[in-house]
Order: C-alpha cells, then structure tokens, then sequence
C-alpha cells in the first residue's frame, strides 16, 4: 500500500497519467458535443501580420493602439453582438492619442470585453476615467486572461468568475467553472463550422472608421465616439457577414505574437482558446466535475485489499490476475464515458494499485527471476546498443565500473548550418528532417558493424571496434562515413523542395587506443569511449570547415586503408588543445568508383603536396597548378599553391615546418 501512496501523491506519478488520461480523452471524447452557432474567432496571424506590413500602414507587432481601436470599430459595424478581445493594455503606449482612441472606442461599444491581468485593468481605464464616463461601465467590461497552468504547463481547469468568458456570457448567474469540456483544436473547432478570419479583414476597413470619429469627436470622449459611430454605415461583404449576430472573441495566433499556449487538445494553439471553450461551457453549463482525489485513492485501496483476499483464498496467479486485468479493462472505459457525462474520476491510482498489487502477488513464486529481470532491465536502460546489452548478458561482471584498453576507430558526424535550420524551419518540421538524418545514418553504421554511443543534438558519435572486436574497423569505418555522406542526397530530395534546407555533413574519423567501458554512478552509468584518439575525430569533424571537405581522417586510420580506400593528405595539422602536429587526410572513396578526372588530380596533388612538404616550392606549383586545371575549387590545393608561390619570392625560415594551426575547435 506504500507504493500506491507514493504514486498517488508523487507529481509525476499518479497525477501526471491523470492529466494524460484527460488530454487524450479531451483530443477524442466519447461523446463530442456541438459547439455555439452564434459565435466566431478573428485572429491576428500570420496572414495579417504580412498583410498590416504593406501598403502606406507599414506596422510591425505589437500593433498600434489605433489598430486595435479600428478593429473594434469594424466589429461593431459589421454586426457583432459581442466583442471578447484577449488583450491586456497593461502599459502606455508611446502616444497619448492613441489610449484616447483605443479607450473612447472601446467604451463607446459596450459590447467590448477587455483582458485584465493580476487585477490589472486597462491602463487607459483607469478609476478617473469609469467615474467620469460611468454611463458606459455599468457592466463588467473586462475580464481575468490569466494563464493558470498546471505543474507540467497545461491549463485544464478553468474558473469562471471574474474571467474573460464570464464578461462575455450573458446568463443570470455564472457557474464557478472546473475542467474545460473541449471542442477540439483551432483546426478542429474550423472544421467545425465556427467561422475563423484574419483580423486584416477588420482593421484595415476600421482604421478608416476611427479616423472618421477622431474627426467628429475631437475630444476622444466614449459619448462622442458612440454617437458618430452609430451614425457610421455597416460593413458589408462576407467577413461581415460571418460575424454578424455572433459573439466575436478576438486574439493571437501567429508565431511572433508569444500567445501560442500548450493545451490538452495540441501543442501550440492560440490562448484565446480557453477563453472561447469556457465560454462554450458557460453556455452549455458543460464544464467537467473533478471528484475529488481521495475518490480513486480509495477505490486503489479497495482493490488492493480484494486482490489480496483472493490470494489468500485461491493460491496462484490466475483468479487475482482475471480480477486486477478485468477491473482494469472496466476501469478505464469507465472513466472515459463519466468525462462525457460531466465528471472525472481520476483512474491512475486504482489502475496502479490493481497493477502493483497484481505484482507483490506473484513475486513469492517468482522473486528470483524476477529480481535478477529488474535488475538486467535497469542496466539496460542505460544502454542503446543491442552490442552492448548482448556483452553484459554474457558476462555480468563487466557492469563494474571501469575500462580497458582497445583498438577501435571513432566516427564523429555533424549536421552543417544546424543552427540555421533551427532558424528557419518550424520546431516539429525540424525534428523530422533531423531525426530522418539520425535514423538513416545510425542504420548505416550500425549495418558496418558500429557501436552508437551517442547523439548529441544532430551530431552523431560512434565507434568501430568496440564492444565487438571488428579487425578491419578503420575500413568498415570509413565505408560507412562514405554510405552516411551518400545518405544525404536521398534525404535532400525528399525534404529540400518542403522546407527550403539542404542538409550536408561533415564526418571525422580517427584510429587509435582508446579507453573502453563504463562511465558514471551507481545510478547511472554510460558504455563509452575516451582518449586522445577521441579527442581529434572530434576536432577532425571541425576542421572540415577549414579544408572545404566532408570526411577527414586521421595518419593512423588512412594508413590502415591503404590499398582498399584512395585518400589524400591535406595537412600536418595542429587542432587546438594538442601540442604535437598529425597529418589528416580527406577521403575520397573506392579506387573503382573514382572518375579519371578525379584520380588524375589525385595523383598530381598528391606530387604537389609531397613536393611543398620536402621544401621543393618550385616543383609544388607547377604540380598544384596542374591539380588546380583538372578539378577547380578545391580549398587545400589552392592555399598550397598559394603558400608554395609566396615561399618562391621569400623563401621560409631554416626551421620552418609544414605545420598548420587550428585554433577552433
């Protein structure tokens, strides 16, 4: 029974299941119901963002206060019984001309429900200005817009009073509120038949308006801008026509407008959301009854105690598991029809108790084995590389911490331009494109016999060698860097045109000694690699930026390749952090699969470069040169011949060495 109170009162425990029982219910009702006919939303998106940006109005979010003002003007002349805007002018705006305007026509149409904030009113309604225009405020004008999520950032519960939807409702007594009963996302609730227009629709036709009534009420007084107002002709034309006779609540939904809220119907949707739902609710009086917490804790205890009962009475598994899996089964169905009915008993504490009882029952006959699973199940969990777990199956006693020393070669690969994706493509597009470059290049190196340590972001590390011996992996590991770059143009093709980003990627190889094992806590422990050799294909991975390649390896990996893998050297190199210079090398491929161009170039370059390494400049250029006439472009043959021809006319120190310095990493 611990264990069932511990879940219960544990925030990620039973109340987080809870909260996703009710979120998946809310997405898909057992019963959904109809939503208002006699309401709409008009939004600032994307769309009226682009739109207000052109033309003589040339505004950037936030809007004007006249913007604002034209919309509720517009509103108003096309008809709308209400106008509920989820806004909160909690600060001057740089004009007082424009809180005079935004406060007179606001007031002017009494219809209008503003947002307050932390008991916040309007700034340009303040007490001197309801006492001097009393006539216009002597119903509630605004309304709490305040976020009260939950512990993980979901606002599920909604109360009522003194809130935005409250304002907007206009029945005799308003329900204190509880959890919403959803109608569905904003594309959902569009499908639905609530009309949804751009906001563009109304300012632009309401600037006009208000610039009228400044005209005629000079003064920015409520009584005046009422008076011209109404004397103002009504709009006409479809956007009109969709908002006539409706309860109109107006908001956010475009990105650079920070109103997109995580909700139990999707990630992401405008706030106003909430507001028009608990409207909906108020409406219907349909909010949802949440019993009381105690409710399921005690239907978990009752369980409980039966399943023991039984047990006790018929030894064995099979009467308390067709009871703990029948109450379940009944459980859950049950919960998700009571939301539809107006109430929800929270089902994860009994569930849990059917569940953890079921368990303390069979763990008598089965406590060894089963000891010995969690136990394996709990290491594994640290682990992702079926390798690894097929090791320590073997030989137990290699969960120690602790390493080794082996031969293996270390494959690092990172996305280019990573942080420029991020900036242009939309958060879940990005993970896609990402975790198909991801899902692509593991398969390949897992294909090649590679251990995937780890993913850090979009870059990959893996290791050729470890935990299984591999003879050749300097090969496999360089067939794979090859097969991974391959991979690239596949994915470019299937989302380049969608999202207007082509990927590329750039891979460091390197062979060596390297530290093998575990890593970490008692608590926690990581199967991984460490060492020099580690250290510089992670700077190899980076210097590709300097070299104008894609796959650098290191002297000790394109020495193990010789003869199966063409490479060429580029560099003795000096990365940061390291005293001592390495030559790498860049890989070009199988020696069959390389073009004529491309091995005559090889073999010129590869003179060129031997050439300016032994001090021969005059040599290094003429070669270098001939390497340049046969592939153009390439980043380390024209800074060699650069640097060679420079040598001509002032020859380098007696103890110049051809050594490069990188000082990034």
């Amino acid at each position: 029974m611990g264990l069932v109170l511990a879940f219960h009162f544990a925030p990620f425990g039973g109340r987080a299941l809870d909260r996703a029982f009710f979120d998946a219910a809310s997405r898909q009702p057992f019963r959904p119901t109809p939503v208002p006919e006699d309401s709409a939303l008009v939004l600032v998106d994307e769309s009226t963002l682009q739109e207000m940006s052109r033309g003589v109005n040339h505004m950037r979010w936030p809007f004007p206060r006249a913007a604002f003002a034209g919309l509720i003007a517009a509103l108003d002349r096309a008809g709308a019984k209400k106008i509920v805007m989820d806004f909160d002018f909690l600060e001057h705006s740089e004009s007082e001309e424009q809180d005079l305007l935004l406060a007179a026509t606001a007031a002017a149409v009494r219809g209008t429900v503003l947002g307050r904030t932390n008991r916040r009113e309007p700034v340009f309604w303040d007490p001197p200005y309801r006492r001097a225009h009393a006539a216009f405020f002597e119903q509630a004008r605004t309304g709490n817009t305040d976020y009260l999520p939950d512990d993980d950032g979901i606002m599920r519960a909604y109360p009522a009073s003194g809130s935005l939807a409250a304002a907007a409702f206009t029945g005799p007594t308003v329900p204190p509120g509880g959890l919403l009963r959803w109608h569905g996302n904003l594309h959902q609730i569009r499908n639905q038949g609530v009309p949804t227009l751009p906001a563009a629709h109304f300012i632009l036709p309401g600037l006009a308006i208000v610039d009228r009534l400044s005209q005629q009420a000079p003064d920015y007084s409520p009584e005046g801008f009422a008076k011209a107002l109404s004397a103002e002709p009504a709009l006409t034309g479809a956007a009109a026509d969709r908002v006539r006779g409706r309860t109109v609540f107006v908001g956010t939904s475009a990105t650079g407008t920070y109103d997109l809220k995580d909700l139990p119907v999707g990630k992401l949707e405008p706030g106003l959301l909430l507001h028009w739902t608990a409207w909906t609710n108020l409406v219907a009086n349909d909010f949802i009854w949440n019993l009381p917490r105690w409710y399921s804790l005690l239907a978990g205890g009752f369980i409980a105690g039966g399943l023991l009962l039984l047990a006790g009475r018929w030894p064995g598994l099979t009467v308390p598991a067709v009871v703990a899996l029948g109450f379940v089964v009944v459980l859950l169905p049950a919960a998700y029809a009571g939301l539809s009915a107006g109430w929800f008993f929270q089902p994860a504490t009994p569930a849990a108790a059917a569940m953890v009882t079921l368990l303390g029952v069979s763990a008598e006959s089965f406590w060894t084995e089963r000891a010995r699973k969690r136990e394996m199940q709990a290491l594994f969990g640290a682990y992702v590389d079926p390798g690894v777990v097929a090791q320590f199956v073997r030989n137990p006693d290699s969960i120690q911490l602790g390493g080794e020393w082996r031969e293996a070669t270390v494959f690092f690969s990172d996305l280019v331009g990573f942080t420029d994706l991020s900036e242009k493509l939309p958060a879940k597009q990005m993970f896609e494109v990402v975790n198909a470059y991801l899902e692509e290049t593991s398969v390949c190196l897992l294909n090649h016999g590679a251990y995937v340590d780890k993913y850090i972001g979009d870059a990959v590390m893996a290791v050729f060698g470890v935990p299984n011996q591999l003879p050749d992996h300097a090969i496999a590991a360089c067939r794979a860097a090859l097969e991974a770059q391959g991979l690239i143009a596949g994915i470019n093709a299937r989302y380049a045109a969608a999202t207007g980003v082509t990927l590329k990627v750039r891979i460091g190889l390197n062979s060596g000694d390297l530290l093998v094992g575990n890593v970490g806590s008692s608590r926690k422990k990581s199967y991984t690699v460490m060492g020099d050799a580690v250290n510089l294909a992670s700077r190899l991975e980076g210097a590709n930026k300097a070299f104008g390649t894609g796959i650098l390896i290191g002297d000790e990996t394109a020495r193990r390749v010789q003869g199966v893998l063409v490479t060429r050297p580029l560099a003795r190199l000096r990365v940061k952090g390291k005293k001592q210079a390495v030559e790498v090398h860049a890989l070009l491929g199988e020696s069959e699969k390389l073009s004529p161009a491309q091995r005559d170039f090889t073999a010129a370059y590869r003179a060129g470069y031997a050439a300016y390494v032994d001090g021969k400049f005059l040599e290094a250029v003429e070669e270098l040169t001939r390497a340049e006439s046969i592939l153009p472009g390439d980043v380390t043959t024209a800074r060699l011949r650069e640097e060679s021809a420079g040598f001509l006319l002032d020859p380098p120190s007696a103890d110049w060495e051809p050594i490069l310095t990188l000082e990034s990493k």
